[in-house]
Order: C-alpha cells, then structure tokens, then sequence
C-alpha cells in the first residue's frame, strides 16, 4: 500500500483547480483558477506550482506527498511530456513532469484527463467494482477512456484512448483535431454551439437567437432553446444523440463493457442526449453484447479529472507501472 493522500491537478483549458484527496476518497482545500493559457506556457505552469503549494500549506500534506495532474492530450504518461494540447496554445511537447519534479520536489504523475477520469469513476465513482468500463466526458470537447479486464487502455505509445476521435461519419465535419466525421464533431460543447450558430444565421430558430441576444451562441444556449421546445435545437440533439449511438455501439461490440459513463457538461442534458442515444443504439450494437452494458450518469461531476488526477497518483504510488495502470484486484 502506497500513499494515503495526494494532491489532485486538473489543467484543463480554460480552469486548473486543484485539492487533497485522500485514500478513500475524501476531497478537501479545494483551489481553483482560470488557467489564462493565451499568456503562454511558463504562467501556467507558474499556477500549477501556486496552487500545488498552496493546497500542501493549507492541508499540511507532507514534503514527498505525490501530485497527480491530468492534462488533455495527447500527451506521454510515462516520459510525463505533453505532446500537443488544442486547448493549451503553445503547448508541444512540453516536459511538464520533469518541470514540475523540479519546482516542487515532489513526485509527479501524469496522466490524460479522459484515462483519469475512467479511473476515477472506476475507483471513486458510478464504475467502483466494474472491471470493463467505457468513460465518455462530453464537455466542451469529448474525452474518454476505456478499462477492460481491469487494465487502462492506453496504447503502445500511451496516447489511446480518444473516444471522442472515433470517426462516426466519412461525409461529417471537420473535427478540432483535424479529422472528419469524429464523434467529437457532432457530440461537444463547440459543436453544439456551431450547429446553434448556423440555426441562427439562416434564420431557423429564433428562440435561439432571442437568447444568444447577440452574442457569441454556446452549448448551454443550445440546450435551453431545446428544453423551452424549440424543434429545430431539439433536432440538434437528436443529430448528436445518433452520432454517440453509433460512436457507443462500436465501442461495445469492440469491448463487451459492463457499464458505460457519461459526464460532462453536455451529457447534463439528460434526455435531449439520452432519448436519441436509446433509441438508436440497438441499432448499431449487436445485441447479445449489448445485453451486458448499463449506460449511468456520473457520479463525480466536475470534480471527475481531480478524482482521475489522485487514482492515478494513488496506484503508482502503490507500485503499478505507469505504462501499464491496472485496477486493484478485487
């Protein structure tokens, strides 16, 4: 048994937040800030330290307690580099580990923010027990990971798994990431709001419009117009709750998975995602496989990539390879 405390990082593009989280799941001295990462890569990396020590002060954590951050990726978990983030600007390769081990003198785990929060719903949340999960967080973008037999599916290069870069269409939109047809493309927070921007500006839906009030539409905007009944949002959720049918199913037959997670801002939608995924799923997955899946809201919320961050730290802290995270045996 290794650690019983670590201090949890969460850098995503637009807060860093940070806190203690103990062995058995307790969070405390929660810190948060905007991670500003317009103003490049060393002022993040100068928050991260901030807070890092900031946290340890206010909970008295001792000198070698590990840091466990998540990060988007793709990144290396093992080397601890970023390799590319869409949301960070600037951030190529940057050997954030290794930065950080030098800063803080404290022992850093690295990891992907969509693995860590396979991890920590595994652990901590709506997948404890669960040996074969899928993890979908549809936020502003759609990250993701995949557990099965226990073992975190990260590939030979630790950059797997980006269930949100499944292609679900060949003839779909450009992605963020440069492809086409990703499920990200039709299931996020910026494609919900491309699709709401483009209602309005052929006219199509002036709940929206009346709403956005001039600004910039948004997801949430997008999610409002659908729930007051305007039809032509409500059919934007209908798109993306097929897309996600069909990006599930084909993760379901690849991976026979006990439970599917979804979390995230979007999935906070409920119904408008859910009732559209329901309904198309059966057709896509081949039944006898998709008898075994329960598809659960999270149970972490947005505490999900602290949670992901200090699961990770807790089990190289115990002795497992961090090119090869594994869930505890039962």
């Amino acid at each position: 048994m290794g650690v019983d405390q670590v201090i949890a990082v969460d850098l995503g593009g637009t807060h860093l937040r940070a806190a203690r989280i103990t062995r058995d799941g307790t969070l405390t001295h929660h810190q948060a800030t905007e991670t500003r990462a317009n103003e490049g890569v060393a002022a993040v990396i100068d928050r991260i330290c901030a807070l890092v020590e900031q946290v340890a002060h206010q909970a008295d954590v001792a000198a070698d307690t590990p840091v466990g951050i998540v990060a988007p990726g793709p990144l290396d978990p093992v080397r601890g580099v970023i390799h590319m983030a869409p949301n960070l600007p600037g951030w190529h390769d940057v050997p954030l580990k290794d930065e950080l081990v030098r800063r803080l003198k404290r022992p850093i785990v690295l990891g992907n923010d969509g693995n860590g929060a396979a991890l920590g719903e595994a652990l901590f949340g709506a997948a404890r027990g669960a040996r074969h999960i899928v993890h979908c967080v549809i936020g502003t973008g759609f990250g993701g990971g995949i557990i099965t037999h226990g073992l975190l599916v990260e590939g030979v290069a630790g950059l797997g798994a980006e269930v949100g870069h499944v292609p679900v269409d060949p003839n779909g939109p450009r992605c963020h990431c440069g492809g086409i047809g990703c499920l990200e493309a039709f299931v996020s927070g910026w494609a919900l709001a491309r699709d709401g921007e483009a209602l309005v500006q052929s006219g199509r839906s002036p709940s929206i419009a009346q709403l956005a009030g001039g600004q910039p539409v948004t997801a949430d905007i997008v999610t409002a117009a659908a729930r007051q009944g305007d039809p032509a949002a409500r059919a934007i959720f209908v798109q993306a709750g097929r897309a996600l049918a069909v990006g599930l199913a084909g993760l379901i037959n690849l991976f026979n998975p006990e439970v599917i997670v979804l979390g995230g801002g979007v999935a906070e939608a409920g119904e408008l995602l859910t009732a559209p995924l329901q309904q198309w799923l059966p057709t896509y997955a081949m039944p006898h496989i998709a008898d075994h899946v329960r598809i659960v809201t999270s149970a972490l919320g947005p505490n999900v990539g602290l949670y992901g961050a200090a699961a990770r730290a807790f089990l190289v802290s115990d002795g497992v390879p961090p090119n090869a995270i594994r869930l505890p045996d039962r």
